[in-house]
């Protein structure tokens, strides 16, 4: 065995930046949190190839003592702790007193900084940790950071370093969890010479617009709850619109971007009965929490959040989308494309394209009678989307105004009504769903009658609705199942031979934690020897179920925060409505029909089947006119 002796610096160093820097997006977290917790307001973020060749940060935050500037370097040298209690009323995003040093060990490293009470900044360079260079240089106050040649001491690390569009990608992704998260900060982003984001003031939706697009933003739903001193806000997307993976999924906790899988789990089984099998939700969520009851100091990235009662955070999350869900109706309106208006780039190949940037509209502009305009104050543009004259064909222009810029601004052309014969209609969110929802329910209502045996019209002043006969059913019984359930009024079905249930260490104590929930809702559950329990009633409604597989879905997941009730049954009760519902096909009186419509008021506001379908879709007299030319 070798002799145990003290790690070289240059050895340790190195060994302990991989801990901290493991990517350039690291590199552009650390940097811009240290940016944040100095108060900037204004932070330009550049990188070059992905940011393998060149990270610059610059803010106009306090900057940095003249006599501190040296120690800002050292490892585990903070302004940000004072002792270990200061960890539990945490305020900073960072604290570790470890990037600085983690990143000049593995980078050439330039610093520009100076103070408000200073009269001259200072300019310190380091290679590999090592400082080459320390001046006086004439600045503005705040900071500015220039790191280059990342791992070009640690040829083992370099050689990992994906591509650079790879690279570059993640760091867009998490300068866009920094847009999301604080609105308040003007953010700049260039990449390899080119302007991607500029943010002025941005609300989250506004944001949301920006970095995920019109079509997303416009289909959000606020969510706003509150538990005590726990609170949860932002924006989910309603289940008409949904992805094939999680990327499109931000959590903030008390303003820090977190992954949690006990939240994202929470999340997604709200969505359980409202999403289609294998889509996922959109969201930005913030939760607002006393920090003494958060573990920041997970890891060194700190992404990950630890909290002292992970049953509640997970109940508060369910609750918070569950209930907004439920609060939606969900109905869908059938738009005609051919005859949607819409708005287009003007089309022209000799045009530069580009919008206003802080302008109202009209402002600065001289229109002449050759249906173009000219500029009259040319600061209004950027120079290099700067044009002299735009010539339009017929339609007059609007410029989309926005308090976020993007990086190709656009000129549009409202009016332009757009054809595509493979897809003669949209769906869209009906715009006044409460209005639409009274409606659908008013005992005034007409049935006009069934069409194919399956869709039922109904005619309410004028809007014409179609209603799925199955999905409505199936909505129905779901609901009351679930109701049964929350109430603990569920009939129970005595078992001719006990079930056994056999466990193992882990399974056992999981049970047993959960045991009190598991009987409230019908399981006749107890205790029979070694890591074992012995099942003799189970719930009416999963009579017939094969308990092996129930309970093996039940321990799939040994976090220690079993599902409720109602979460733990939900697939079983959507198959079983699924299954009970009256089917497409088969013809329904009036009387049923009006029976199935008003229990389907009774029990719930949603309007999708279980399984995500939507179960109302509306056709407005006018779109049906305007469909036989009979208005234009």
């Amino acid at each position: 065995m070798a002799n145990i002796k003290l790690l070289d610096k240059s050895v340790w160093a190195k060994i302990a930046a991989g801990e901290v820097v493991e990517k350039p997006a690291s590199i552009v977290k650390e940097l811009v949190e240290n940016s944040i917790d100095a108060k900037a307001k204004n932070i330009t973020i550049e990188i070059k190839n992905g940011g393998i060749d060149m990270i610059l940060i610059q803010d106009d935050g306090c900057g940095i003592k003249n006599d501190e500037i040296t120690l800002a370097f050292v490892a585990h040298a903070t302004s940000k702790l004072q002792s270990i209690d200061d960890l539990y009323s945490l305020q900073s995003m960072g604290f570790r007193g470890e990037a600085l040093a983690s990143i000049c060990a593995v980078s050439n490293v330039e610093m520009i900084t100076k103070t408000d009470d200073e009269e001259i900044g200072h300019k310190i360079t380091l290679e590999g940790g090592e400082e080459k260079e320390f001046n006086e240089i004439a600045c503005v106050t705040g900071t500015q950071i220039k790191v280059s040649k990342l791992f070009f001491n640690t040829p083992a690390r370099a050689k990992f370093l994906r591509k650079s569009k790879t690279e570059e990608n993640d760091i867009t992704s998490y300068v866009e969890k920094l847009m999301l998260s604080h609105s308040d900060i003007n953010f700049k982003y260039i990449v390899d010479d080119k302007l991607i984001y500029n943010t002025t003031n941005c609300s989250v939706i506004d944001t949301i617009y920006t970095i995920y697009g019109k079509d997303i933003a416009n289909n959000m739903i606020e969510v706003n709850y509150n538990r005590g001193d726990y609170k949860v806000s932002g924006y989910i997307s309603k289940p008409t619109v949904c992805k094939s993976n999680r990327t499109y999924q931000s959590l903030f906790v008390n303003n820090r971007y977190c992954i949690n899988q006990l939240i994202s789990a929470s999340i997604s089984n709200a969505y359980e009965t409202f999403l289609m099998k294998g889509k996922f939700p959109v969201y930005v969520l913030f939760l607002t929490m006393p920090q003494n009851s958060l573990d920041v100091n997970v890891h060194p990235n700190k992404l990950e959040v630890k909290f002292e009662n992970s049953r509640f955070i997970y109940s508060l999350f369910n609750s918070a989308v569950y209930q907004t869900l439920t609060n939606q109706t969900h109905i869908l309106e059938a738009v005609s494309e051919d005859i949607k208006e819409v708005q287009k780039p003007l089309e022209n190949n000799n045009l530069q394209l580009f919008e206003f940037n802080k302008v109202k509209p009209n402002e600065g502009i001289s229109y002449s009678d050759d249906n173009s305009f000219e500029i009259k104050n040319k600061n209004y543009v950027s120079k290099e989307h700067f044009v002299d004259k735009v010539f339009l064909k017929s339609e007059p222009i609007v410029f989309e105004q926005s308090t976020t810029t993007s990086v190709i601004p656009q000129v549009y052309v409202e009016g332009i009504k757009i054809k595509k014969p493979s897809e003669p209609y949209i769906f869209e969110q009906k715009k006044d769903d409460e209005k639409i929802y009274q409606n659908l329910f008013n005992p005034t209502r007409t049935i006009v009658g069934v069409a194919f045996n399956t869709y039922i019209l109904v005619q309410e002043d004028e809007t014409l609705y179609f209603i799925d006969q199955h999905a409505a059913h199936e909505r129905e019984l779901f609901d009351k199942f679930m109701k049964q359930v929350e109430s603990q009024d569920v009939p129970i079905q005595e078992l001719l031979v006990p079930y056994l249930l056999n466990l193992n260490d882990l399974e056992f104590d999981f049970i047993t934690q959960n045991i009190e929930l598991l009987k409230k809702y019908g399981f006749d559950i107890n205790e029979f020897g070694k890591n074992c329990y012995k099942i003799t009633s189970v719930p009416m409604l999963l009579n017939g179920i094969d308990l092996k597989e129930y309970f093996d879905s039940i321990l799939a997941n040994l976090n220690g925060n079993i599902k409720k009730p109602h979460e733990i049954l939900r697939n079983d009760f959507a198959t079983m409505a699924c299954k009970s519902a009256v089917k497409g096909g088969k013809k329904l009186s009036e009387n049923e029909i009006n029976i199935l419509l008003d229990k389907l008021k009774e029990n719930n506001n949603s309007l999708l089947c279980p399984h995500g379908r939507p179960i109302v879709i509306t056709f407005d007299k006018k779109q049906i006119e305007k469909m036989f030319k009979r208005i234009i």
